[in-house]
């Protein structure tokens, strides 16, 4: 399993995740092992074209991320 075949499969089960959360959903359910930067990296282009979104989290300050509606449907 690639990375972003990963990070993609833990955003279609667990949305609004940072990649630090990614990381470590990433972990537990592929046995991927993969940074919080390279979660971040994998989804710099899925948010450029529409495919995923990015907040900063009111709470924490850090960055979040989810699928669009357009996103899961492209990637089914």
């Amino acid at each position: 399993m690639t990375n972003k075949e990963a990070v993609i499969g833990v955003l279609k089960e667990h949305s609004c995740l940072t990649s630090f959360q990614i990381k470590g959903f990433a972990h537990r359910m592929f046995g991927v092992d993969i940074t919080p930067q390279t979660a971040s990296g994998v989804l710099r282009s899925y948010v450029a074209s529409g495919m995923a979104g990015k907040s900063p989290d009111p709470a924490s300050g850090k960055m979040v991320y989810w699928l669009t509606d357009y996103g899961r449907e492209k990637l089914k």
